[in-house]
């Protein structure tokens, strides 16, 4: 089954002055040294699958504490020296008043071709004789003059959008900023696993109600028992007063009554957390950042190999990154068992440029055979 996505191109984001990895597979592992840009390419995904929502930009600026919070920090999205709280997003972290070169992101040789450019630009406020706001784009270079405020432009194929940068501050009211964006909705099913260990609770309670009393629901059952074969089942209970967290909870046969997930350690919620997000990916794409962590390395190819199974039936590509050894051991043993291709991409920094080197299955048997160092 040819991948949604074949080839990825980012120009001027993050880490990236330029990118290009050609051949991903139905699951696809990106690994390289620190500072690299793995996550940076898991963000570009994101980025491309959604449009450039506004959710998603939110939630790569909070990740990186990116973001700027209430109290002195506020002031630097008004004042000219930090008018451009969204340098971390451009390659080189620019200054607004610089040469800056706008972001470009693509997908292209699979069944889902994508595209989106960023770019920054000022804006004003308009208001008519009946009270309503209108957004201007704005000309200006200097921000010392007229009330221009910064703001990104995205253009991708919802069509060109302005997105104010203030609504993007942490504490900004949070309905407001839903209402500023129109395109919440992705363009491509795909859910993300972050690499800080259990998702938050009530994420996960949202994405375990939508496959609950489903086929999924076996799925994700099953691949618990890599880690304890007892498990009979799983289920989210809580959340029915206002604020009220979400508990998962588990039936074993070892067991006299249900007990928390929690209790069976890191790595059981951190599979749990990568199986609920494959199965709700139906159809998209699986984004799993550090997939190694909380896992011991002896349930790692049993994973791997759950991953690739689920993947092909579901019609979901995957792409994970990794710097562990273990990790790349594990995911060459799975994919030699699998017909779907399993693709190893290494970045690795040559001056200011980083450069991907694609190894396919049979290129990573040779690696993992002769100890090649592939990290």
């Amino acid at each position: 089954m040819e991948p949604h996505i074949n080839a990825l191109s980012i120009e001027g984001f993050r880490t990236f002055r330029s990118l290009n990895v050609k051949g991903l597979g139905q699951v696809s592992l990106i690994t390289g040294c620190n500072n690299t840009g793995k996550s940076s390419a898991l963000d570009a995904l994101r980025l491309l699958a959604s449009d450039g929502s506004l959710s998603v930009i939110a939630s790569i600026l909070h990740s990186r504490e990116e973001d700027a919070d209430e109290g002195e920090e506020s002031a630097r999205w008004t004042e000219e020296e930090g008018a451009f709280p969204l340098s971390s997003l451009f390659h080189g972290f620019p200054e607004f008043s610089g040469d800056l070169k706008p972001i470009s992101l693509s997908s292209n040789g699979g069944r889902r071709p994508m595209e989106l450019t960023l770019t920054a630009g000022w804006y004003s406020e308009e208001r008519g004789d009946n009270g309503s706001r209108r957004l201007v784009l704005q000309q200006l270079l200097d921000f010392g003059e007229g009330d221009a405020l910064p703001a990104l432009i995205l253009k991708g194929p919802g069509g060109e959008r302005l997105l104010p940068l203030p609504i993007l501050r942490r504490n900004f009211p949070y309905p407001h900023r839903l209402r500023m964006d129109a395109a919440e909705e992705m363009r491509l099913p795909c859910q993300y696993v972050s690499p800080y260990g259990g998702e938050q609770t009530a994420r996960l309670g949202a994405l375990w109600d939508k496959i609950a009393l489903s086929d999924q629901e076996e799925d994700v059952v099953e691949a618990l028992r890599i880690i304890d074969s007892a498990i009979v089942a799983i289920s989210m209970v809580g959340g029915e007063r206002p604020r009220q967290h979400r508990t998962a909870i588990v039936r074993s046969k070892t067991l006299p009554r249900p007990v928390p997930l929690r209790s069976f350690g890191d790595g059981m919620n951190r599979l749990f957390g990568i199986i609920l997000s494959l199965v709700n990916a139906k159809g998209g794409l699986l984004l799993i950042d550090e997939f190694e962590n909380g896992m011991h390395h002896t349930v790692q190819t049993d994973v791997w190999k759950a991953l690739f199974r689920l993947a092909e039936r579901l019609d979901t590509q995957v792409v994970a990154t990794s710097h562990s050894w273990d990790a790349i051991e594990a995911f060459q043993k799975a994919a030699a068992e699998h017909p779907s291709e399993g693709v190893l991409v290494r970045l690795s920094r040559k001056g200011e440029d980083v450069i991907p080197s694609v190894f396919r299955e049979d290129e990573l048997a040779v690696a993992a055979r002769e100890g090649i160092e592939v990290r």
